[in-house]
């Protein structure tokens, strides 16, 4: 089920909402896990019930792990093994649901003659299983206890975040559930939710779904074989950039909104990625919790012995970097890239991103001294604000093509500067259209991520997620803007909600992240 559709608005959530509080007031606080299970179940398999089992098996097989784990380790007896089994397990059903047929296909390419029917990618898949193996990893290391079968199952599909994230850790989100009084300020998490819910709806369907229009004929145009012009290209790239960018933003303030009409406060996702001045400040800010899940479960671990072996070695300071930092980082990213989906556009956009970072991390070591004693000055900020931009930019059409062939065949279009000469001929005929459409639109957007508050910042008065201090100052806005319950902000949020519904009438689409 879609949260840009109207039977999940007007249906599913209401009746989810009334039983969830009504239980509450009932006094049968102890059922309210049996029922969002139920009602995120109900949610999932509107997409595929037979996926359901799957589901309901992982989590089965998980929660059943994380006891073998939490009685080893209360043993005495270790629980490596167990961990070990467990993770290898989920990603056994990772790798073979999501790149079972990527293999064979490439396998046929060299003429491996196999034959495997085409594999149903089960949704949300991904994330489910990445949380669950960071359940695993936190039980191994006496974080987390585990608790009944239904508080685990309600951690894991707990329908707000169970499509696209965010990547919840259980010591953060079950807790929750266990205030003095859950269920206390209704009125108050109903509204904050519902406005953050209406502003995420909006960007979905007002922006991000426009924003395809423009980019979505280019890059089928390219992926013919035809050849793209300099405008096209430009055109196609800032559009996708666009529509990737309030599709994510816009889901990750729907799934925010929704949990807080619960009482719920889930962890940032995305907080204003494309205001970063580099591309470690980018990923901080870009699908936060899956960089935090990489950094905590997989660089990490990878890092501490390259740097005893670099010790060791005695490597030299650029060659101990290699090592510890840039190969890691690069060999992650493909990791990363590979994530997102089983195609060779995903893993070269993984690269892509690796070697930005590890040149960033180079840049920044050759750099620190300089930087300690004279700082950054703005001419500087604002060339390193412009080069994020654009690397971003090039690496979103290999994200979105069909095919390495049609990005290269969009960035040829994008760096065609003999075109730039005709553009005196080419502007006037195109004046109107680039006034309306695009033009006008682009730049309407840029103006809203550049210049406006984000989502948090706009209901940062009432803590819209967790930790909410630790990201109040960060990418501060031009603007400053803060909702309040006052006559002009309710018009505003009914505005912007309506605004939002009406634009599900031009047609339901997925969010990007539903892929993944």
């Amino acid at each position: 089920m879609l949260f840009n559709s109207l039977p999940f608005v007007f249906i599913f959530l209401p009746l989810t909402l009334a039983g969830y509080y009504l239980l509450i007031r009932m006094g049968l606080k102890q059922w309210i896990f049996l029922f969002l299970v139920i009602a995120s179940l109900i949610f999932y398999a509107v997409w595929n019930p037979p996926y359901v089992l799957l589901l309901i098996l992982s989590v089965l097989g998980n929660y059943l792990t994380g006891l073998w784990i939490e009685r080893a380790r209360d043993n005495g007896s270790g629980s490596g093994w167990a961990l070990a089994l467990g993770v290898a397990g989920n990603l056994l059903v990772l790798g073979w649901f999501k790149y079972a047929n990527f293999f064979v296909d490439n396998a046929n390419m060299l003429g491996a003659g196999l034959h495997l029917e085409r594999i149903i990618l089960p949704l949300a898949i991904s994330f489910y299983t990445f949380q669950q193996i960071a359940f695993l990893v936190d039980v191994s290391r006496g974080e987390i206890r585990t608790g009944g079968i239904w508080r685990y199952a309600t951690f894991v599909i707990f329908f707000p975040q169970l499509i696209a994230g965010p990547i919840v850790h259980y010591k953060e989100m079950m807790p929750q559930f266990f205030g003095r009084n859950p269920g206390r300020f209704v009125t108050a998490n109903m509204t904050v939710g519902l406005v953050i819910f209406a502003i995420g709806l909006f960007k979905k369907t007002v922006i991000a779904d426009s924003a395809a229009f423009f980019a979505t004929p280019v890059f089928e145009a390219a992926q013919a074989g035809n050849t793209i012009s300099l405008l096209a290209g430009w055109k196609a790239a800032l559009a996708y950039t666009v529509q990737l960018y309030f599709d994510f933003s816009g889901y990750s303030d729907m799934a925010i909104g929704l949990a807080r009409m619960f009482g719920i406060k889930l962890p940032v996702n995305f907080h204003s990625p494309l205001r970063a001045a580099s591309i470690i400040e980018y990923w901080r800010r870009w699908h936060i919790t899956l960089q935090q899940f990489i950094v905590s479960y997989m660089y990490q671990p990878l890092v501490l012995p390259l740097s005893r072996l670099a010790a060791q070695w005695r490597l030299g300071k650029w060659a101990s970097f290699s090592v510890t930092v840039a190969a890691p980082t690069v060999v992650l990213f493909v990791v990363i890239g590979l994530w997102h989906g089983a195609a060779w556009t995903y893993v070269l956009f993984g690269l892509m991103h690796g070697t930005y970072l590890a040149i960033n991390e180079f840049w920044r070591a050759l750099r620190r001294k300089a930087r300690r004693k004279s700082g950054i000055p703005g001419s500087s900020m604002a060339l390193y604000h412009a080069v994020t931009l654009i690397a971003v930019i090039f690496a979103n059409v290999m994200f979105r093509a069909d095919s390495p062939a049609a990005a290269i065949a969009v960035w040829q279009g994008m760096i065609r500067l003999d075109q730039i000469a005709g553009m005196a001929t080419v502007l006037p005929a195109k004046s109107s259209e680039l006034i309306t459409e695009p033009g006008l639109f682009l730049l309407g957007a840029a103006a809203l991520i550049f210049l406006c508050p984000n989502t948090q910042q706009i209901m940062g008065r009432y803590s819209p997620i967790l930790h909410w201090n630790r990201w109040r100052n960060r990418a501060p806005s031009l603007l400053h803007l803060t909702w309040r319950p006052t006559l002009p902000w309710m018009i505003w949020s009914g505005v912007v909600l309506f605004l939002g519904l009406a634009f599900i009438l031009r047609g339901q689409s997925e969010f990007i992240y539903f892929n993944f």
